[in-house]
């Protein structure tokens, strides 16, 4: 008997672009839960280094981050589009500049609603406009 391997390559083919569809809709489609998930800021060329700030969504409305020189931690409300965070704590290390930790945790402190799906979380102000843009850390 003659072995014929276009069928199988065709359905793998297939099954792989399947796959991918299903990855890409999953990864564009609007985000229900925020918490166990982790995000950084989109930052835009040029702009200086946030790789070590972060905000991490933990279990019981239980929020923690880094600003790039300090630790914070604090609480969080979301429901629907709408979150807000509650006071937030941070350690108090001595650092060359803290501008951009002090604007880091000011947009969240501002936030109000959200726009999110698995891979990006733009954070809205009161008035809806843009203050932060994120990206998803603990997506694989």
């Amino acid at each position: 008997m003659l072995f014929r391997p276009f069928p199988i390559v065709l359905i793998g083919l297939a099954l792989t672009a399947c796959v991918k569809a299903a990855k890409t809709a999953k990864a564009q489609a609007p985000l229900a839960v925020l918490e166990g998930s982790e995000w950084a800021p989109e930052l835009e060329a040029g702009a200086a280094s946030g790789a070590d700030m972060f905000v991490a969504f933990k279990s019981g409305g239980d929020v923690i981050g880094h600003g790039g020189c300090n630790r914070f931690f604090g609480n969080y409300r979301h429901s629907g589009n709408t979150l807000t965070f509650g006071p937030l704590a941070s350690t108090r290390m001595a650092c060359p500049d803290l501008s951009a930790e002090q604007e880091f945790m000011q947009a969240l402190q501002s936030t109000r609603t959200i726009e999110a799906t698995h891979l990006r979380l733009v954070l809205l102000g009161e008035d809806g406009s843009p203050i932060l843009s994120l990206r998803r850390r603990d997506w694989d």
